[in-house]
């Protein structure tokens, strides 16, 4: 850089500064448009900054129920004015200048192909096990059985620990990998637990999980055999909620949950990334959802709108739920056309992944609901075990979780809500060696070996 001011010039090197001064200058001009040039040298630096920071960091938390705003770097997951679950915005207007679809094949095969719509985390704190990517496989039975258009699968039980959680694992383990955290804990007695221990473990990072003391050895030996350690609380799942709640607003722990983390949710935007990329934009008419927490359907909702405001699509599906009756308080609040879930006491299920009797985000699941047309039902026990064998009949060996969405197509099918002529795409959460006993008495285990 050059400058020339009244005849005396400075050239500023990167490196060092050089000061070449006219002969018919006096030592105050001198010193004074070296003060003049080192300030605008500070402003140029501010601003450098300033676009820097605002480049690298388009994105912030907000919560969903009152609109307060705060910085990631806060690292909160509660709303301080509300105590709403938090969620990250992002700046769409960059991620659509920056964004291009057609440069995805050439990326890393896991969810982080998807970074501009992810926070920013730099590569050397990511902690992946190849998450994502997972396949969509045309029905060749149940579509008959329908007499539907089209029907897929999604199958997400072939992520890296046979769920769908590892999708929100990787960004919040890469997220408290960044902040330097050592030890995390959660509530969890299935599939969010396990993932997050996996993760925990590649990280090296130690992670406790926090079990209703009933919960079954088999499933949280996946999670054990990770390194986690296991921490059985007295009661169910709603003291063993509030007992790691109690921990952590005591400063004892770090509480990665599951159910409340912002990072968590922003996972499972990918969901929609990848049924966008993988279908080549020819999105199916519907898609149902296992839900409890709602995760899975609120981070594929929030994925859909954003790929939808920056141009990607026209349009999104429908998006619709589905609970057992055990269990299904955003069903009941559905019904009723509230905008808030009231909580209920839960029942006994076989779909153990959906025994959520207050999902944290229930109105921001109710909205996004509306918003996009769509429906929830519930199913019953007996129905979600029709549907696990009709799974198995197409080579599909699923959680009872998962089964859930064969009922529930049908039910909608009956309330005209989709047509026959539609197409459908049901997500296949959880791997059915997750729950083995089930499997066992579904099926009769050795009486049907000969």
């Amino acid at each position: 850089m050059i400058f020339i001011i009244n005849s005396p010039i400075m050239w500023v090197n990167v490196n060092s500064i050089h000061v070449i001064i006219a002969p018919n200058s006096s030592g105050m001009d001198v010193l004074n448009i070296m003060n003049y040039l080192f300030m605008i040298y500070c402003k140029c630096l501010y601003f450098v900054f300033i676009y820097s920071f605002v480049w690298y960091n388009m994105s912030f938390l907000k919560c969903d129920k009152c609109g307060s705003n705060y910085s990631l770097e806060e690292d909160l997951m509660l709303c301080r004015n509300c105590n709403y679950p938090l969620m990250i915005q992002y700046d769409l207007d960059r991620i659509h200048e920056d964004f291009d679809f057609k440069r995805l094949s050439g990326r890393v095969r896991s969810i982080w192909r998807y970074f501009e719509f992810l926070p920013r985390i730099e590569d050397k704190f990511i902690v992946s096990l190849m998450e994502g990517l997972t396949p969509i496989l045309d029905s060749n039975r149940i579509i008959d059985l329908f007499g539907l258009r089209g029907l897929k699968f999604k199958l997400e039980y072939l992520n890296p620990t046979g769920s769908l959680k590892d999708r929100g694992s990787t960004l919040l383990i890469s997220w408290v990998n960044k902040l330097g955290v050592k030890s995390i804990a959660d509530d969890s007695s299935g599939n969010a637990g396990i993932s997050l221990s996996a993760y925990s473990a590649k990280a090296g990072i130690n992670c406790t999980i926090y079990v209703p003391e009933h919960t079954p050895i088999d499933k949280i030996i996946q999670a054990i055999s990770y390194g986690a350690k296991v921490v059985r609380v007295s009661g169910g799942r709603t003291e063993t909620s509030k007992e790691i709640m109690s921990l952590w607003k005591m400063g004892k722990l770090y509480y990665a949950s599951h159910n409340m983390s912002p990072f968590f949710l922003d996972g499972f935007k990918t969901f929609a990334y990848e049924v966008i990329e993988q279908l080549n934009g020819d999105l199916p008419d519907h898609i149902i959802f296992p839900t409890g927490g709602g995760s899975l359907f609120l981070g594929a909702y929030r994925g859909f709108m954003e790929a939808k405001a920056i141009g990607w699509i026209n349009d999104i599906p429908k998006l619709h739920i589905v609970q057992p009756e055990a269990c299904n308080p955003i069903v009941k609040a559905f019904e009723r056309r509230l905008s808030y879930v009231e909580p209920i006491v839960e029942g006994e299920t076989i779909a153990g992944g959906l025994r959520i009797s207050n999902p944290p985000r229930g109105e921001s699941i109710l909205k996004a609901l509306y918003d996009c047309k769509g429906f929830a039902v519930s199913v019953s026990e007996g129905e979600i075990v029709d549907g696990y064998i009709k799974l198995a009949k197409e080579g599909i060996f699923a959680e009872p979780t998962s089964a859930t969405v064969i009922p529930a197509l049908k039910r909608l099918l009956d309330l005209n809500v989709i047509c026959k002529d539609e197409k459908v795409l049901l997500p296949i959460t959880g791997f059915g060696l997750k729950d083995v006993k089930t499997a066992v008495k579904i099926f009769h285990g050795e009486s049907q070996i000969k």
